[in-house]
């Protein structure tokens, strides 16, 4: 692969260089690794003709490069928030391959179609219903259950709702006056003493081919049945509130639910997801989504413990870029 060989990084940029160096950043340090190794990563929105510009890293300042030819891309583009611009985005890139692909974040943006495709494949997860018709009946055989946007995330528009609460057609979407179809899912029971508790587990495919599963992050609440850190839920790191029989539980689930992914076409070019999922009474884990976009749960704990964490923080920043520049290698 040749010096001149580079990686785009999707991410909006408003025409001037980022203020902080690269150095002081996770995602900085861990591109500056593959540009020792002289390849170059450009960070940037602009792309024409399978050319991106925007900023790399010169030692440790970020300088403007302009139409550098792109051989992959990793996609961290807010593509729901700025559709028009991602479009634009796409037209451009001329075939150069993204990851993770369109199709996968089309998937994983589609709670529903997310649903049906690992329910199916035997994966665990609490039941939906997508039909309002049968919203009614479904809450009062479940009990309780969550109101979701179909196309959601961030937790933007998930309500708990009982027997006898409205049950709209449409919710508070991610995009801004724009509703989505409500789907209903069904709570599942938390652990004793605690009124919700899930597990966030990040997982990237590795430049040899295999998998990386993260350290599982915590957020759970005695009071609040969305166990959410914006809403005040607790924040920590698996090994630290789990039992290690908890922590096997959910590596099992994780890997389980990576040996669906290797059968899914649409996660050919996948290179990181955020697997989310919900302890019940008994401790058991249950798949609720899967996010294209995992970002947030290292950061937490490497602000809050770095001297544990940063390195693993560096290192999930790195590894995507990793297994592009592979492909890359693969095509030279």
């Amino acid at each position: 692969m040749s010096a001149s060989s580079a990686i785009g990084v999707l991410v909006p940029t408003d025409g001037t260089a980022p203020t902080v160096p690269p150095n002081e950043r996770p995602i900085g340090r861990a591109a500056a690794q593959l540009v020792a190794q002289g390849l170059d990563v450009i960070f940037g929105d602009t792309l024409h003709k399978g050319c991106i510009s925007g900023f790399r890293i010169r030692g440790n300042q970020w300088e403007k490069a302009d139409r550098i030819p792109v051989m992959g891309v990793h996609d961290r583009y807010p593509s729901q928030i700025r559709a028009a611009q991602y479009e634009n985005i796409r037209a451009e890139l001329c075939g150069v391959p993204m990851g993770n692909s369109l199709e996968f974040t089309m998937l994983c943006r589609d709670k529903l179609a997310a649903q049906n495709a690992f329910h199916s494949a035997g994966v665990r997860m609490p039941p939906v219903a997508h039909d309002p018709n049968h919203f009614e009946a479904r809450l009062k055989e479940w009990g309780s259950a969550f109101i979701k946007p179909q196309f959601g995330a961030l937790g933007i528009g998930v309500q708990r709702v009982q027997p006898g609460d409205v049950l709209p057609t449409h919710t508070t979407g991610v995009v801004e006056n724009r509703p989505d179809p409500t789907i209903l899912q069904a709570a599942i029971q938390p652990p004793s003493g605690w009124a919700s508790k899930t597990v966030r587990v990040l997982i990237q495919r590795t430049p040899q081919g295999g998998w990386f599963s993260g350290i599982p992050v915590v957020r759970q609440s005695r009071t609040d049945p969305v166990a959410n850190a914006a809403r005040g839920a607790e924040v920590a790191p698996g090994p630290e509130v789990l039992s290690e029989k908890n922590l096997e539980r959910i590596q099992q689930e994780v890997l389980s639910i990576c040996g669906v992914l290797e059968q899914m076409k649409a996660a050919n070019h996948m290179v990181e997801a955020g697997i989310d999922l919900v302890m019940d009474h008994n401790h058991e884990p249950w798949l609720i989504e899967i996010n294209s976009r995992p970002r947030g749960r290292m950061e937490v704990l490497a602000s809050t413990n770095p001297a544990t964490y940063l390195e693993a923080h560096i290192n999930a920043c790195a590894r995507p870029l990793e297994v592009i520049a592979q492909w890359m290698k693969a095509e030279s």
